[in-house]
């Protein structure tokens, strides 16, 4: 489970920012909206609202890259070339490293790990800590390091010596893991499990859903799942093209274009493809027969939503955590309601699984879809830096359980809306 996540010099976020899912001592949907793990209250799901070139997106970014170099650190080459990207807008902080750190809870035991980078990859600082999830249990520190300085606690003895084999752009917890470490492989392993997609693209993770249609039970709850969407959908099927289909349909002057190696893997192994299936009816308007559809004949929405469905069904289903940047991109409102409600749901989240999205839609700011501690806005100042807070922070509380979000936040009156006079351009 996500408990923190902090961010310092890194794109918009000049200044030291913490995006939260502890749970504050609201009552309001106390026992839908979050979870207890012993003292630890926690939420659900959290939405991010903005303005354009707000910041939103660059939380999503923050975190990503967090999770970029933690998985590819052993890779000497891609740290060398994975693009420092301080704050450029103030020339203190361009020269100055990133800062990442996230507090996580992994079998009852709470981790907090962060590290700073600088150009090619240069580990900077790099810290672990735990404790247990009891009261008055104490944070006991694993390890710290400064640059090419350690200092490793008897707590963390699977460390032992492997700082004379991390090299100066390679992050200490990954050398561990690679040498099975027990608690560094726990951590590199939740990682893996934290799930982050841009719904812009919904290309981007469509192939891990039609991968997922493999597993017969999965499938069957995948298309119960979209069924229950109302588009219109009866079943999903997958389905191999030959290689001489595939060259019939396309033609012959595209398959030119093929490269070689895609033309003889479809040669080899065919080419998936995935179709969807309808409710055909007769001109009295009785069932006739289930007719196949090509997946491009649908719309743009269903398509995203059918992509969405695997990462959706695998978070809930196992407990981890899906952060999705403009989740809302061609879905209908009332579907990204739905999608919320699930998460929220201790009937379809019995594993406390965790959603994070950004959104435009001013329609979701309902205090009966969300706390105030789970709503957050990001905001530019005159500088061009990103400030991050929550509803349950603005005013010291001034935000009623009855105020009607929406209208005041179109009002202006929590922030983070752009200032948009009429649009112009010069006309020759």
């Amino acid at each position: 489970m996500l408990v923190n996540f902090r961010v310092e010099n890194f794109k918009s976020f000049k200044d030291f920012t913490e995006f939260s899912m502890e749970a504050t001592k609201l009552k309001k949907l106390k026992e839908s909206n979050t979870f207890k793990m012993h003292n630890i209250s926690l939420l659900k799901s959290a939405v991010v609202y903005g303005a354009n070139a707000s910041g939103k997106s660059n939380l999503k970014n923050a975190m990503s890259y967090m999770k970029r170099v933690v998985e590819m650190s052993l890779d000497n080459n891609f740290m060398k070339n994975y693009p420092h990207t301080p704050f450029l807008l103030n020339s203190e902080s361009e020269n100055r490293p990133s800062f990442f750190e996230i507090e996580f809870i992994i079998d009852e035991i709470f981790f907090r790990y962060g590290f700073a980078i600088e150009k090619e990859g240069l580990i900077y600082q790099e810290t672990l800590y735990q404790k247990k999830l009891q009261a008055n249990s104490r944070e006991v520190l694993l390890f710290k390091r400064e640059k090419n300085s350690f200092l490793i606690k008897p707590a963390f003895k699977e460390g032992k010596k492997l700082d004379e084999k991390t090299r100066p752009n390679v992050l200490f917890l990954s050398v561990v893991a690679q040498f099975n470490g027990t608690i560094s492989t726990k951590i590199l392993s939740w990682f893996e499990k934290f799930h982050i997609i841009s719904n812009i693209s919904h290309r981007d993770f469509q192939e891990f859903s039609f991968k997922m249609l493999e597993d017969k039970a999965f499938k069957e709850k995948m298309v119960s799942l979209i069924k229950s969407a109302d588009v219109g959908i009866h079943d999903i099927e997958k389905k191999v093209l030959l290689f001489d289909e595939v060259a019939q349909k396309i033609g012959q002057d595209a398959l030119r274009e093929v490269p070689k190696d895609v033309l003889q893997d479809i040669e080899k192994n065919g080419l998936s493809t995935i179709e969807t299936i309808h409710l055909q009816y007769d001109k009295n308007g009785n069932f006739h027969k289930l007719r196949p559809f090509e997946l491009e004949l649908e719309s743009e929405g269903t398509k995203k939503f059918l992509a969405l469905s695997a990462p959706i069904l695998d978070t809930l289903l196992n407990g981890e955590i899906l952060l999705i940047d403009e989740l809302d991109n061609s879905l209908h409102t009332e579907l990204v309601r739905a999608i919320i409600k699930l998460f929220n749901s201790k009937e379809s989240n019995p594993n406390h699984a965790q959603l994070i999205f950004t959104t435009h839609d001013t329609n979701l700011l309902d205090q009966e879809l969300f706390r105030r501690d789970q709503i957050w806005f990001t905001e530019k100042d005159i500088y061009g830096a990103t400030d991050l807070y929550s509803l349950v922070e603005y005013g010291k509380g001034s935000a009623r359980n009855d105020l009607v979000l929406e209208k005041n936040y179109l009002d202006g009156k929590f922030g983070a809306k752009p200032h948009i006079g009429s649009l112009a351009f010069e006309v020759d």
